[in-house]
């Protein structure tokens, strides 16, 4: 045969393997309806590795993997059509309006990214202040503010680990974010010199974010500093004229100190995402972004099939990153792999509710961090 024989052929195949998919799928819609009408669970393990291991046996040694793959793929679409139809749709308590005039915590001082994270979200309300992330996480947990400001990932110097995970150990979620442009710049004294400063301080994430600048200055001695704002008020303070630090233009005009150089951000479009977090759920009419920590075994495909139930609903994620597994679920799962994932939706959808219920029931680990915009 020419190549245009054998593609007619392929072609002719391909035509009834849809229709036997279509059939399939409507057998898949009778099971379903049988399974909910006895009150059965839609996943039964034995039956699938029967049906695998039948797969295995009747294909040729070279194919076999591609055939358990291929029949993995059909049963999933077809539990997922399944999931669907029998899953109860169960609705997600949630408040769909922010507090007014509301109390935020902020890591750090006044003149802060995370101050100015705060304004951009919060025209009216009362900030306060603290000395680490954790205490922000917990003021939110515990009810002594409404909400929290926390930076998450920076264009730069990506995602700020320590925060995830605290997001991870904290009964918070998600309702809003913001992005802040972080235009970094070398502050110190009044009439202080550039060559002048042989001390440089500043909170770890900037200093990553201006490696550039800092490799070319040989002699300088850098020192992370909890908070930049924190530390433009010590350069501030100090007497010394060897000190310098990072913060934005606003904050050194606040704390009395001089712009040395401008723009040492090695990304003139250097940005932060900040995140708002609450004690309850807050979804408001904008939200589109649904946020999960979920866990998975460590076997062949695991991902694979994950990720085949949000493509067979039509959803798109976003950001997919694989985590540490918190130590509860470590002892119990020990070969699980975790993963933070960001989707498309709104859990006004039912498919995003029953999606969720699933996913909460079959996997070992499952989170609902929020729904925002």
């Amino acid at each position: 045969m020419d190549l245009g024989e054998i593609r007619v052929n392929i072609d002719d195949i391909d035509e009834k393997i849809l229709d036997l998919f279509l059939e399939r799928m409507k057998l898949a819609t009778q099971v379903a309806e049988y399974k909910a009408a006895n009150n059965m669970v839609v996943f039964q393990s034995d039956r699938e590795k029967f049906i695998i291991d039948n797969v295995r046996e009747n294909s040729p040694e070279e194919l076999r993997k591609s055939a358990a793959f291929l029949f993995m793929n059909i049963m999933d679409i077809s539990k997922v059509s399944q999931i669907n139809a029998i899953t109860p749709d169960t609705m997600i308590p949630h408040e769909t309006a922010a507090k007014q005039r509301p109390s935020v915590a902020v890591q750090g001082i006044e003149g802060s990214y995370g101050h100015a994270a705060a304004k951009q979200l919060f025209q009216s309300g009362n900030i306060s202040y603290y000395a680490s992330f954790r205490e922000v996480f917990e003021a939110v947990e515990n009810g002594d503010v409404d909400y929290g400001i926390i930076p998450v990932e920076n264009s730069t110097a990506g995602e700020v680990a320590v925060n995830m995970e605290l997001l991870e150990q904290h009964g918070v979620y998600i309702c809003r974010t913001t992005r802040v442009e972080c235009a970094h710049v070398l502050a110190a004294k009044r009439g202080v010199s550039e060559s002048d400063i042989k001390i440089l301080f500043g909170h770890e994430q900037a200093i990553r974010q201006c490696e550039g600048y800092i490799s070319n200055r040989k002699d300088l001695t850098v020192i992370p500093y909890h908070n930049n704002a924190s530390a433009a008020k010590m350069v501030s303070e100090n007497p010394s004229g060897e000190l310098g630090c990072i913060c934005s233009a606003e904050c050194a005009e606040m704390h009395g100190l001089d712009i040395v150089r401008p723009h040492i951000a090695t990304d003139p479009n250097n940005s932060t995402r900040f995140i708002c977090i609450s004690k309850s759920v807050e979804v408001y009419d904008l939200a589109d972004t649904v946020a999960v920590s979920l866990s998975i075994p460590n076997i062949s495909g695991a991902l694979y099939r994950l990720l085949t139930k949000f493509a067979v609903n039509g959803l798109s994620m976003s950001k997919i990153q694989s985590k540490p597994l918190p130590l509860e679920v470590k002892q119990n799962f020990p070969d699980d792999y975790m993963f933070y994932i960001e989707f498309d939706g709104n859990i006004n959808e039912p498919k995003i509710r029953k999606l969720m219920k699933n996913l909460a029931d079959e996997l070992n680990y499952f989170k609902f961090h929020g729904n925002f915009y």
